[in-house]
Order: structure tokens, then C-alpha cells, then sequence
């Protein structure tokens, strides 16, 4: 096996796991965790075989943009990006988070808040 295909791999599964730490938390169904890991992997594996290095633009840009989308988001909903405070809304917001939220907490879609409709 290749060195450079080694690194690269070792790089994505720090990133990974770095990631997972942060924002696993959120992340429901917790069977979906396994299938996105994997799939990332699968996907990392491809391109680091195929381009090698240029792979690196997948393994930096995908989280990156990741974290875009994320904090501008959270920027139009009034939310913490680095917190997701107020986590209630931040749940009701989220389309798995609808039917209950993480553990059902939020007691379902009639105490989803949205900054642009008044509160119930």
C-alpha cells in the first residue's frame, strides 16, 4: 500500500473521529452513525486509490462546507452555531427532530419554535 494512501486515510479518521466528538450528539437515529462513518470511509477510500492527494480536497472541503451550511443556518434560525442553543429550537428545527427530538424531549411538532412565526 501506498504511503501517501496511508496518510491520507490516517488524516480522514482523525477528522473523523475529531468531528464525532464535537457533533455525534446530535446525530439521530443513532444507527445512522455507523452507515455515514462508513460511507464517508468508502468514499475517502475511492478517491485517495484514484487521486491521491487531490483526494485531500474531499477529506478538508466536505467537513468544511459541512461547517458552512451549519453555522449559516444557525445564523438565520437565531441559533448558536458552536452551541446549538437554544437546543429546543435547534431540535425542532431539524427534520428528524420533529417527531420528538433527541430521546423525545420536545414532546413533538407543536413545540417547534421557528424565528419567523410567532410562538405557540
Amino acid at each position: 500500500m501506498d504511503p501517501s494512501f496511508t496518510i491520507l486515510f490516517a488524516l480522514a479518521a482523525a477528522l473523523q473521529a475529531f468531528l464525532y466528538l464535537l457533533f455525534g450528539k446530535y446525530v439521530e437515529p443513532r444507527w445512522k452513525v455507523l452507515p455515514l462513518i462508513a460511507c464517508y470511509f468508502l468514499i475517502t477510500w475511492i478517491l485517495a486509490a484514484r487521486f491521491e492527494w487531490w483526494s485531500l480536497v474531499w477529506i478538508i472541503g466536505h467537513p468544511a462546507l459541512g461547517l458552512f451550511a451549519h453555522a449559516s443556518w444557525c445564523a438565520n434560525h437565531e441559533i448558536d452555531w458552536r452551541t446549538c442553543e437554544p437546543l429546543d429550537r435547534y431540535l425542532a428545527l431539524l427534520p428528524w427532530g420533529i417527531g420528538g427530538g433527541i430521546d423525545g424531549e420536545l414532546g413533538g411538532p407543536e413545540r417547534a419554535v421557528s424565528s419567523r412565526s410567532p410562538e405557540r
